[in-house]
């Protein structure tokens, strides 16, 4: 007898990811999750550019802004609890220092990210959930409150032909300047229920439903990952998630992360996969010798190595040491 329902890996789209080819990956928490991993496996992978997206309103803001090369201007900045923040970057981009300052990171963000757009092989979107936020003074969507008064937003769920809406306008500003990538979509797995278990079941049925929309209108180059799926039925225990019983544990993102490798990598890749694994994690180790100049000589040593072995992984290196998650 088997006791759970197991989500097998996906038949048919082995291959599609692969070292050395660019990755742009946009949505929720559950984005920087499973970036994170990809990122410490050295695929080329810009993971949340702006940080975490919740809505597809907000994701479409996000791709016309780095197709259209959108910059940011200091004055279009906000401050508040002494630090400047932008309502389409996460806070994690906010800080004490002035203007100019935030401003240039975020603009460099934005201008890493179009490029890396233009020339990505696979993009992957989460959709967390319909709950989207509009600045009341100019209607214009926003991807992060950072904790203004509620007074200053209007608050809206999406209905089903607004998410479809948006994620059709998506599909074709992406393809206005990347026609070959393929598509991949998910459903964070991530439970909202500031509203109720009820209304955060809609509001992912409703993200589902435009999601198979989506795909029935472009199958041929878009396609589902059951994160959601996998979440709550292969993972039907309150064990796989985190204190707060929402977000899920890091064994339950790390098994759907093995799912997703199943699916999308080739054999190959796999290998090349676990061998850059190793070596990230040794590279994270401190050494207890206390002599730390050794420890980085022998580092730098294992890097080169690896490298002159996989030169394809040189760029996803670099940005693993400059970035990370």
């Amino acid at each position: 007898m088997e006791f759970r329902t197991e989500i097998k890996p996906l038949p048919g789209v082995r291959g599609i990811i692969r070292h050395g080819e660019p990755i742009v990956m946009l949505g929720s928490c559950f984005t920087d999750n499973i970036g994170k991993c990809m990122v410490e496996e050295l695929f080329d992978a810009d993971v949340n550019p702006f940080g975490p997206i919740y809505n597809p309103l907000s994701l479409l803001r996000a791709i016309e802004t780095l197709v259209n090369h959108t910059t940011l201007t200091p004055d279009e900045l906000i401050e508040h609890e002494q630090r400047f923040h932008s309502y389409l970057f996460h806070s994690r981009y906010s800080s004490s220092s002035s203007a100019e300052d935030v401003c240039a990171r975020m603009n460099d963000r934005i201008e890493s990210a179009a490029e890396t757009l233009r020339k990505c092989k696979v993009l992957i979107l989460t959709l967390g959930t319909t709950k989207t936020y509009r600045l009341k003074k100019t209607g214009e969507v926003v991807a992060n409150c950072h904790k203004q008064p509620a007074s200053t937003f209007d608050t809206v769920n999406l209905s089903l032909n607004g998410v479809t809406t948006a994620l059709e306008e998506l599909y074709a500003l992406f393809r206005s300047v990347n026609k070959d990538a393929r598509i991949i979509i998910t459903v964070s797995p991530l439970r909202y229920l500031g509203d109720g278990a009820h209304a955060g079941q809609i509001a992912k049925a409703t993200l589902l439903l435009g999601i198979e929309a989506l795909i029935a209108a472009h199958s041929e180059d878009v396609g589902y990952f059951p994160s959601y799926e996998i979440m709550m039925d292969d993972l039907r225990d309150y064990r796989f998630y985190a204190e707060d019983m929402r977000h899920p544990s890091d064994v339950a993102v790390r098994y759907i992360y093995e799912i997703f490798k199943s699916s999308y990598f080739d054999d190959e890749t796999i290998r090349i996969a676990t061998e850059a694994s190793r070596l990230t994690r040794r590279l994270a180790h401190r050494s207890l010798s206390g002599d730390t100049a050794a420890e980085d000589a022998k580092k730098h040593n294992e890097v080169n190595k690896f490298i002159l072995t996989y030169p394809k992984l040189q760029s996803a290196y670099k940005r693993y040491t400059i970035n990370g998650i």
